[in-house]
């Protein structure tokens, strides 16, 4: 195709349209960076010493609504618990089905009742209430694997 004035500008346009889609992905990161490393300034910190390490420190006040308690003492399921543990590990709804035996719409259904449970309005909100009130095991919270569990060997008859 020639190259035509039209032609040009559209793909000045279109170029244009990139870049402005790649700086707000750009700002996007930037603050998923910073609200990672206040998490993890708050996680690091003893029960007592809640304030972030930043300029903009946020005093022990501001931490604890900045991350709101559950309503009352959370009673979850056990199916409910394993949910939990595999959206702390940034599990996929379709891979929590799968990995459970579950559907994805049952998947959905007890992320709904979690959040309710745990006052969270999404999966990030969730994550940092389940982090934060210890709602998971220490080795999820410390941000490590899950331990390998023992498979007992079968014996030959």
């Amino acid at each position: 195709m020639p190259a035509t004035p039209e032609r040009a500008r559209d793909l000045a346009s279109a170029l244009k349209t990139i870049d402005d889609v790649l700086a707000h992905f750009q700002v996007v990161g930037d603050l998923a960076r910073d609200a990672r490393t206040k998490l993890a300034a708050v996680q690091e910190q003893a029960p007592g010493e809640r304030q972030l390490g930043t300029t903009e420190a946020l005093s022990s006040e501001a931490a604890k609504s900045w991350i709101p308690a559950p309503r009352g003492p959370v009673q979850l399921t056990r199916r409910q618990q394993q949910v939990l543990e595999l959206l702390v590990q940034g599990v996929s709804n379709r891979r929590i089905g799968r990995t459970l035996h579950i559907t994805e719409q049952t998947v959905k259904a007890h992320l709904h009742m979690i959040y309710r449970k745990l006052g969270a309005t999404d999966r990030t909100g969730a994550v940092v209430i389940a982090m934060r009130f210890a709602l998971v095991p220490e080795h999820l919270r410390a941000g490590r694997p899950q331990p390998a569990r023992q498979i007992p060997s079968e014996t030959p008859l």
